[in-house]
């Protein structure tokens, strides 16, 4: 059985290098970081705030406008409603990777049909923790060693605060919210990681440095 993986981080300050990351993308030309598969990078689909699906050539365009810094100030400007200043340590969008291992991943991703539907429940999953208005982008990458999703979202309340603490506050709710993954995933023959694990929780940020060595 395959273990469901989903991989958290909070994104405070500057948003420049994970933004090139996210959308292979800077100042309107393609970025290939070094763990990447260049030939594959056309391969990869993005989706805007409203769902709407670019390729990564009509990604690289929209985003010459639309950076990843642009995209989540937008969302404070139109949503934050609240006359206080958002703190420079504030917690500005949250980053989740969603995937499994290379051999489960390439199975989904070998019938268009099961992909589409991973993909569905994955953007699902992330709707009812934090709404459809805070989702802001999702980043398919097929151009790595494993497939794998990319989500950021705001931590935007209801009644306007930027509140990642309304969503994701202590290691309960995140372990809630692991159990709950696991559990849609389980009809793509994928499980849950053994809960109260001593192994260390592994950021977006290590995940990434951990692919880029299996490609080396």
């Amino acid at each position: 059985m395959s273990f469901a993986i989903l991989r958290m981080q909070k994104v405070k300050g500057n948003m420049s290098g994970i933004g090139k990351h996210l959308d292979r993308s800077s100042d309107g030309e393609i970025s290939v970081p070094e763990n990447v598969q260049e030939n594959q990078i056309q391969n990869n689909i993005h989706w805007n705030k409203h769902g709407k699906a670019f390729t990564h050539k009509e990604w690289t365009d929209y985003t010459k406008e639309n950076t990843f810094s642009n995209r989540i100030n937008t969302e404070f400007n139109e949503r934050y409603t609240i006359d206080k200043k958002i703190r420079k340590d504030a917690v500005r969008c949250i980053e989740y990777i969603m995937t499994s291992d290379h051999q489960k991943m390439t199975d989904i991703f070998s019938d268009q049909n099961i992909a589409q539907e991973w993909i569905k429940d994955n953007k699902e999953f992330l709707e009812n923790i934090y709404g459809k208005e805070n989702i802001v982008s999702m980043h398919l990458h097929l151009d790595e060693h494993t497939p794998h999703l990319h989500a950021t979202v705001t931590p935007i309340t209801n009644d306007g605060r930027l509140s990642a603490k309304d969503y994701i506050d202590g290691k309960k709710i995140l372990r809630e919210q692991q159990t709950t993954y696991a559990k849609i995933m389980e009809k793509y023959g994928m499980e849950r990681g053994e809960k109260g694990s001593t192994a260390k929780h592994t950021r977006p940020r290590e995940y990434r440095k951990q692919q880029i060595n299996r490609t080396r």
